[in-house]
């Protein structure tokens, strides 16, 4: 519910969601002098951002990261048994 007359409302009706056919902002008071142009673009970017899901990462895409982890982690444990040996000899 909204109270009082003098509100600045910015209707998007084309939110590119399947569920969601409509957006309603209510503008701040202390920017409610700010052209129409500007809020429009502030409204469209929100609701756009609001129509981005993560994205489910593919059977390959989850490959590729954990053959990257497993190569770190074989790296970290390399380099670490260096340091250790060079610490021995010195």
């Amino acid at each position: 519910m909204v109270k009082g007359v003098n509100r600045t409302v910015i209707e998007v009706n084309n939110t590119g969601s399947k569920v969601f056919e409509k957006i309603v902002f209510y503008v701040s008071p202390q920017y409610g002098n700010l052209s129409a142009k500007v809020l429009k673009r502030a409204a469209g970017e929100i609701s756009l951002g609001l129509n981005s899901y993560p994205k489910k990462k593919t059977l390959r895409q989850r490959m590729i990261i954990r053959r990257r982890v497993i190569i770190a982690s074989i790296v970290t444990a390399v380099l670490l048994a260096a340091v250790g040996i060079v610490w021995l000899i010195l």
